[in-house]
């Protein structure tokens, strides 16, 4: 296969995975009837999104079950606290006590350390999703980079209660800041696809939103999210999977060198290239907060990187082979079975099966 149908074979698979945008439109109103509940029980509380939903490279989580629900992150920020004078239960005890305790949501929420969840029943058809709430204080004490300092924030966390300082909507923001040439390649063309498949959601292609739009850097993204996925299950080992923020960095540092029109298997390409260095350099600065984010690595996670990384790598050639029963095992490889199945160029044969009727008199 050339480059060109390959890309489209990931483009595709990236797709299919994709939260759907009658899914987007319903999760944005779910996180915004979580807020208006709170502040209608005295909870003064800022609910935005954060995470893959908001840098455009969420993914169906991998589950053996094709309806496994997409996990949305949202930060529950509370002002008029300081990690000085308050404690992370006074800021996140009312939020979880006034979910857990409601008639609304108690029966779909449930507590965890590092947040509350509100889970939502798959509807039949495109499955369901899960809001993860992560209390928050604003916090400009944070080690971080001054560009971003305006956002981050000290999460509210239990068991032991203490403050974890973090910067997720930096590290949003400096993806979407990396992303945006890659995404003004094309972004009218795209949109107007989504506009064409949903009229019923949206009457013009100014109303889409653009965390719906993906560019090939987008696509990279979730491509590798999923072959992650896919290899630390088959190994046993998801435990030990590389967190998607490790992935979209690797990503976004690639950036700097690449072209506009560079296609989403070029940042494969390039993400291998530097994911054996990281395996060399055992070390990943997080761009917006004084962290390293390979810190807590043992030698086994930097082993199964570079095996992970060699497979992909693997993967992308048997694509070039242009052999389907290469290809398709690459697809699947990536995947897994039933989106790599899907993602592949059904051939002429198959949609048209040839019928061959031999002259008389047969030969026997």
């Amino acid at each position: 296969m050339n480059e060109i149908e390959i890309n489209n074979i990931l483009s595709k698979g990236a797709n299919l995975l994709d939260i759907t945008p009658s899914m987007f439109e319903e999760a944005t109103s779910h996180y915004k009837a979580v807020g208006e509940f709170l502040g209608n029980h005295g909870i003064d509380a800022d609910i935005s999104p954060c995470g893959s939903i908001l840098t455009g490279t969420v993914v169906r989580p991998y589950s053996e079950n094709e309806d496994a629900y997409f996990d949305i992150d949202v930060l529950v920020n509370r002002p008029g606290f300081d990690s000085a004078n308050n404690t992370p239960g006074e800021v996140r005890d009312p939020v979880d006590e006034t979910l857990l305790k409601s008639d609304r949501y108690g029966n779909m929420a449930k507590e965890y350390d590092e947040c509350i969840t509100v889970e939502y029943v798959a509807n039949g058809i495109e499955g369901g999703f899960r809001l993860d709430l992560n209390t928050c204080i604003d916090d400009k004490t944070c080690k971080t980079r001054q560009e971003y300092a305006d956002s981050s924030v000290s999460m509210a966390w239990k068991n032991p209660e203490r403050w974890h300082g973090n910067n997720p909507r930096g590290l949003c923001q400096w993806f979407i800041d990396k992303n945006e040439r890659f995404a003004a390649v094309e972004r009218a063309q795209r949109k107007a696809r989504i506009l064409k498949e949903n009229r019923s959601l949206y009457a013009s292609i100014e109303d889409v939103p653009d965390s719906l739009d993906r560019s090939e850097m987008q696509r990279a993204v979730q491509v590798l999210k999923r072959s992650r996925d896919e290899f630390y299950h088959r190994c046993g080992k998801s435990e030990k999977a590389p967190a998607s923020c490790v992935v979209t960095v690797i990503i976004g540092k690639v950036s700097d060198h690449l072209p506009n029109n560079t296609k989403a298997i070029e940042f494969l390409e390039s993400f291998i290239q530097c994911a054996r260095s990281l395996a060399a350099a055992r070390s990943l600065p997080n761009p917006v907060y004084d962290e390293d984010l390979l810190q807590e690595w043992d030698d086994e996670s930097f082993a199964l990187l570079t095996l992970w990384v060699e497979e992909i790598d693997r993967s992308l050639g048997n694509l070039r082979c242009g052999a389907r029963a290469k290809g398709g095992a690459a697809a699947e490889a990536i995947f897994g079975s039933k989106i790599g199945k899907r993602a592949m160029p059904v051939t002429a044969a198959a949609v048209v099966p040839s019928v061959v009727t031999p002259l008389k008199p047969w030969s026997m």
